[in-house]
């Protein structure tokens, strides 16, 4: 058989040709197996947003689409933070990525990721900090507090989700505020220091006011007051800082994300899931259930809104670094 110019010139036309034609094949075949969702936090929190969004995801995904939820704590999120970062950009590996603990890392030391290391999905909730005492505590009030930590540097014993975390910076710039200082001790996750603070083992604890909402009904935990800059709808007759004199709004964005260069067609189909979900009714009545602080936004608002608050954690590192 003899191939000519024109042979060959035909030959590669058809396989230009083929190639938009594989693609969305590709696209429509995924999910072929399970999604790992990783969650970069302990049980508590973060932990019960992915465990109780997942089988929403999996709805709206389609193809039967199966997610396992992981648990990859450590080193105030950054082990998690890197799983997601560096793993293979093919739609089976999403995860919590949470604002500011995941940009505050990558001040503190070299962290294995950067700001585009991750293919934003999109935020689902945004929880406001607050402080919690046992409800046999001394503390009352948050003057009670404020004021035996005045009479009392160091004494306190507060709980944080890890150092550098949201509600760590959220403790700081409360201590700051009301002019006190406290003693952090940090733990894998909000849930670890919500049981410690429960059992007595420190004095108070801060993480988000969603998370404690049943507690806080069921009244294992006291809230002293919210880092707010409303009464929360959840906890309508608990005052705000800013109520009790003390000038301070604070909490966390708790997003969606996947490695970078995700494939389009799989980012768009894990986008709309999220958002589908997030519409969903029955999700919907099950966050208001948990105490869930919604707060969607796409995929692009997202990574400009981290994007903005990026610039701003840099500023602070720079003139007033959390870290010595």
């Amino acid at each position: 058989m003899t191939i000519n110019r024109r042979t060959m010139l035909s030959a590669a036309a058809i396989g230009v040709l083929a190639v938009p034609a594989i693609r969305p094949a590709h696209a429509q075949s995924w999910p072929a197996r399970p999604l790992e969702w990783i969650v970069p936090f302990g049980p508590g929190g973060a932990d019960v947003l992915a465990r109780t969004l997942a089988p929403f995801m999996e709805r709206h995904i389609g193809n039967n689409a199966r997610i396992g939820v992981v648990n990859r704590t450590g080193a105030g999120g950054e082990i998690g933070f890197t799983a997601i970062a560096t793993a293979r950009p093919d739609g089976y590996t999403i995860g919590n990525l949470h604002s500011p603990a995941f940009l505050t890392i990558q001040h503190e030391r070299q962290a294995r990721f950067t700001f585009d290391s991750f293919t934003y999905l999109g935020n689902v909730e945004t929880e406001t900090a607050s402080i919690f005492v046992a409800p046999n505590s001394p503390f009352r009030t948050i003057r009670d507090f404020v004021d035996f930590a005045k009479a009392n540097p160091r004494r306190i014993t507060i709980g944080l989700p890890g150092l550098g975390t949201a509600m760590h910076l959220a403790t700081l710039a409360f201590s700051r505020a009301a002019g006190i200082e406290l003693t952090s001790v940090p733990f894998a996750g909000g849930g670890l220091a919500r049981s410690a603070v429960m059992g007595g083992h420190i004095n108070a604890a801060t993480f988000g006011t969603g998370d404690g909402v049943a507690f806080v009904r069921e009244g294992q935990i006291r809230i002293l007051g919210s880092m707010s800059s409303t009464r929360s709808e959840l906890l309508p007759d608990t005052p705000t800082m800013r109520e009790q004199g003390i000038d301070v709004v604070a909490g966390t964005d708790r997003g969606l994300a996947a490695p970078a260069g995700l494939p389009p067609a799989v980012r768009e189909r894990l986008s709309d899931a999220l958002a589908s979900a997030m519409r969903d009714p029955v999700f919907l009545a099950a966050a208001r259930e948990r105490g869930m602080a919604l707060n969607h936004m796409s995929g692009e608002a997202f990574r400009a809104h981290l994007a903005a608050q990026a610039e701003e954690i840099a500023t602070l590192w720079r003139t007033n670094p959390w870290r010595q």
